[in-house]
């Protein structure tokens, strides 16, 4: 069975292509093991955290100290029993695990380079677009949507500097997300490749080795057709992203 992780960052295509790879039938692919919340495509797989549930991220800083020995004893037993699990007789088993997870879970990391799994290394190229659709989702807290549903239409205001800085972020994220992978058995694909998706999907097949078969995407994006039509200081956002040399993702 062919063991593999599709290795990314938030808002970058993850649960789209988590899903659709599910409804593979010799594929089962589960979401965010390592997530905080239970939350995630297959919870009964989630791997349980210490600490407390909130917001505070004074909190947050603790429940990472306290979890650090549950991680360290418990999670490499999580993820041998789950790759060794077969619940529909699949050919390929995998779960999403993002770039942030291999600094909590470093132990976690050296175990996957070493265990012969396969890398679906997803990018989001446009790293404006990424961090635009995290300030929508956390407008509406709709993150993706059926085809049956309309996306609810939405104006929400960016802070200029915070997304310049954020885009910076995502730019070294990219890259280390293909500097951590040199050398493995990998597959990196883009966000931007989903406009010819049943060319990605065969390809992606095709790396897993499984039986190839016409897959549509289980969920939509949403959003605006413009971004402008969304973001009520467009304008502001412009100038900035002219200012910082950022007008190739605009």
């Amino acid at each position: 069975m062919t063991k593999f992780i599709i290795f990314t960052t938030q808002r970058s295509g993850s649960t789209v292509l988590t899903r659709t790879l599910d409804g593979h039938p010799e594929i089962f692919c589960a979401g965010e093991l390592l997530q905080t919340s239970n939350d995630i495509h297959h919870p009964e797989w989630h791997f349980k955290s210490w600490g407390v549930d909130s917001n505070s991220h004074t909190v947050q800083k603790l429940n990472k100290i306290i979890n650090y020995p549950n991680l360290k004893i418990r999670v490499i037993p999580h993820i041998k029993k789950f790759y060794n699990a077969n619940v529909k007789g699949e050919k390929a088993r995998g779960f999403k695990l993002m770039f942030t997870h291999i600094k909590t879970a470093p132990n976690l990391w050296q175990y996957i380079k070493k265990a012969d799994t396969k890398v679906i290394v997803l990018v989001r190229n446009n790293v404006f677009k990424t961090t635009l659709s995290r300030y929508r989702k956390a407008e509406n807290r709709v993150a993706h949507t059926s085809s049956e549903a309309t996306p609810p239409s939405i104006k929400f205001h960016v802070p200029g500097e915070r997304l310049i800085k954020q885009m910076r972020d995502l730019e070294r994220v990219n890259k280390n997300l293909v500097s951590n992978t040199e050398g493995m058995n990998r597959l990196v694909i883009h966000y931007e490749d989903f406009e010819n998706w049943n060319e990605l999907m065969s390809k992606v097949q095709d790396f897993l080795s499984v039986t190839q078969v016409t897959m549509k995407p289980v969920l939509q994006k949403v959003g605006a057709g413009k971004w402008q039509d969304e973001v009520e200081n467009y304008q502001e956002i412009e100038q900035l992203l002219q200012q910082n040399n950022f007008t190739q993702y605009l």
